[in-house]
């Protein structure tokens, strides 16, 4: 069974919803949705051209662990711990020991400190940790290649960052962003590592401020260190694009890339506070016969109902974060109405009501509007509104929606669809970054 959603632009009401079988009866997430049929001709393509950008592979460095006390780190094998820049080690641990790094109260520097109670002298600046040999370094129990930079924040919360070669780094990439599919999935894969070092290469040196190239989450991009690097489908997706990447105009993109589309992507700049860009507008995931790529998702379709008190304490919880607020705080929440929405259905603002003012919500962060007690967002904007309300009073809200993830860029469960088809996965990047080409950079 596949579904659309139609809009009542007027009042954005559901109007039409969930069709049984015919396609004949399938219709557009919005009659005037941007492209329909397929992406325009593009230079990207599955044959990069020769000839390395860059003089070698780069480093990445990732953080993996952020505003911690303490910081746990160990290994199955030797490794030593050092005051960045150089000098002798502080300690060279044995096999199998874990050591911490802390920062005492009142104290601005780091120690080390060994099992028995041990603490070293306090040491003002950063300190690094490595192997000393094959056996990989461990923080909090799971294993990294590469070396670890401990910082000290001027929070004084402690930052780890894995300091680590780009490739190795995606091989703990790609297979935690598309799970682990089969063979026929290993198009998608090839999508994946381009886009995933496409990203990544586009942020070296961009937090700076903060010690590291990019947060080892969903912040960026999920990163499992070494465990995640056992699946060899995602391994050699990584190795047979190594280098690879997508340029406009001589330039690396931004590769947004999300879960489950819904039915067509997103222009960049309606979600984020990004300009537009050729390479991350609306594309339609329409197969030629009425049915879409991504409504294999079990979040291609989905519903979000919160009754009167579900409603009141998810927008005082989150409406803080988003907007300024009087003294009086949010107060009672009356209305909550979607005021603009994209022509395939995305909401672009959201006005909520309350007895202490009128609020404006745009763009992604309408998904914290409604994110859940633990701290999830709501799947998608892609969505609309179905209110009950009674004498006036609205006593809950239904939302009705498709997709998951902010819905620029590639598709993923759509990559593994198309890849599934035979589709190449210069095809599958064309396709969800129209004009956007291939380029070996290493």
């Amino acid at each position: 069974m596949t579904g659309d959603l139609r809009i009542d632009r007027a009042h954005h009401t559901l109007r039409g919803c969930f069709f049984l079988l015919a396609a004949a009866c399938m219709v557009c997430l919005s009659a005037a949705c941007g492209r329909t049929g397929p992406p325009p001709e593009s230079s990207a393509s599955s044959e990069p051209p020769p000839g390395p950008l860059f003089a070698a592979e780069p480093t990445i460095r990732v953080g993996v662990a952020l505003g911690d006390s303490a910081i746990a780190i160990g290994g199955a094998g030797r490794w030593w711990i050092r005051e960045n820049g150089g000098g002798r080690p502080i300690a060279v641990v044995e096999n199998g020991s874990a050591w911490r790094i802390v920062r005492l109260p009142f104290e601005s520097a780091l120690r080390v400190a060994r099992s028995d109670g041990y603490l070293s002298q306090p040491h003002a600046g950063s300190l690094m940790a490595a192997p000393l040999g094959a056996a990989p370094i461990e923080l909090a129990g799971k294993a990294y290649a590469g070396s670890f930079e401990i910082m000290l924040r001027p929070d004084g919360t402690l930052t780890a960052v894995n300091v680590v070669p780009l490739e190795t780094y995606l091989e703990g990439v790609v297979p935690k962003e598309l799970g682990r599919p089969g063979p026929e999935a290993g198009e998608a894969l090839r999508a994946q590592a381009v886009a995933a070092r496409t990203y990544a290469l586009k942020r070296l040196g961009s937090r700076a401020a903060l010690g590291f190239d990019v947060y080892g989450s969903v912040l960026d991009q999920a990163y499992g260190g070494l465990p995640a690097r056992e699946d060899s489908l995602a391994v050699r997706a990584v190795r047979a694009t190594r280098g690879e990447a997508l340029l406009y105009n001589g330039y690396l993109i931004d590769a947004y890339y999300h879960s489950t589309c819904g039915g067509h992507t997103a222009h960049v700049e309606l979600v984020f506070d990004d300009p537009p860009a050729p390479y991350l507008t609306v594309v339609s995931d329409e197969r030629p016969n009425g049915e879409y790529w991504c409504q294999e998702s079990k979040y291609f379709r989905w519903t979000v109902t919160f009754n009167e008190t579900e409603l009141q304490a998810t927008i005082a919880r989150n409406l803080p974060s988003i907007v300024p607020l009087p003294p009086d705080g949010v107060g009672e929440v009356r209305d909550v109405t979607i005021l603009r929405s994209t022509p395939e259905g995305r909401a672009l603002s959201v006005a909520v009501t309350t007895s202490t003012g009128l609020y404006h919500v745009s763009k992604n962060p309408i998904r914290a509007l409604f994110a859940d007690a633990e701290g999830r967002l709501l799947r998608s904007t892609l969505f609309l509104m179905r209110p009950t309300r009674e004498g006036g009073r609205l006593v809950s809200l239904t939302l009705v929606g498709g997709g998951w993830g902010h819905g620029v860029g590639m598709c993923q469960v759509g990559a593994l669809a198309r890849a599934g088809a035979g589709q190449g996965y210069g095809q599958i990047l064309a396709t969800y970054y129209p004009g956007a080409a291939l380029a070996r950079l290493y």
